[in-house]
């Protein structure tokens, strides 16, 4: 089989750990880590994932939806920023061609379109890295991962998953996303919970859970090989030298939460253990904490 059509999409909730793990395995021989790193376009908000999942249920709010998933891959997701994009690896007349060819055909097959639609795009990606078999990280992957199968029949989808003290402490502390560590829990709350249906949705074999204080601490080498094993890959030196260097309890940053006023870490606490709890009632397995 061709190994570009048996990649690897890690994500989570947004600052859970599926940079760090697309880092890892780009340093396994059989795997690249796409550039940008984090493609969006196929299952970030409004991109041809969404676009397919509108259009099995009704045809013309698929269709409408393809529009806005093409108009973001020609704008949006195509020049992010100077060296992040799309842009990096294909022309804007290329894009426009594609895309032009997924809306003429997405009304009478839309998982055929969308599927030719993101393997070009792929393809040239892939065709200026010099990669084969590759990784993304888009954060929703493990929140769509039962319907990257509709693209990716043979993928592998690693949801990564951490205490949402520390997902949100990471939040209020970047440039994007929520800027209240409060909401910034609320939306990890949702976002496992989506990640969960999607774990208990998709194909069996297909996804893996990773509790990134197992990656980084509790259970270090066993979940790296079960993670090796998940994405059929035998060991390799380079990604053991560069696991035992870089991924570890240091780099995680996880506890600064911690670091804020007492009243506060308080009433985190609290909202953390109502959010877990609700979780917990819907099956949601809660992530270790340091």
């Amino acid at each position: 089989m061709n190994p570009r059509a048996m990649p690897v999409f890690a994500g989570g909730t947004g600052r859970s750990g599926s940079t760090i793990v697309g880092h890892l395995l780009d340093h396994h021989p059989d795997l690249t880590l796409t550039r940008p790193m984090e493609v969006r376009f196929i299952s970030g908000n409004d991109g041809v994932l969404d676009a397919l999942h509108a259009a099995r249920r009704d045809p013309a709010a698929g269709l409408t939806a393809a529009v806005l998933a093409g108009e973001r891959i020609r704008t949006r997701w195509f020049h992010r920023a100077p060296e992040v994009g799309l842009h990096t690896s294909m022309t804007r007349e290329q894009v426009d061609a594609w895309v032009a060819d997924y809306l003429d055909g997405f009304p009478g097959d839309p998982r055929a379109a969308s599927t030719t639609l993101v393997r070009r795009i792929m393809d040239a990606i892939c065709d200026h890295i010099g990669a084969q078999r590759w990784v993304d990280t888009t954060p929703a992957n493990a929140r769509k991962g039962d319907r990257l199968s509709w693209l990716y029949p043979d993928a592998r989808v690693i949801a990564v998953v951490r205490d949402g003290r520390d997902v949100a402490a990471s939040f209020v502390a970047q440039s994007f996303g929520p800027d209240d560590i409060f909401e910034a829990l609320d939306q990890w709350g949702e976002r496992m919970m989506r990640i969960h249906r999607s774990l208990t949705s998709a194909p069996p074999g297909t996804m893996m859970r990773i509790d990134l204080f197992d990656l980084v601490v509790d259970a270090r080498t066993r979940t790296l090989d079960d993670m090796l094993d998940f994405v059929g890959l035998s060991s390799s030196d380079a990604i053991r030298t560069w696991f035992d260097a870089h991924v570890t309890a240091y780099a995680a940053h996880g506890g600064r939460w911690r670091s804020l006023d007492p009243a506060t870490v308080e009433a985190i606490d609290e909202r953390y253990a109502e959010i877990c709890t609700r979780l917990h009632t819907s099956g949601v397995v809660i992530p270790h904490g340091d």
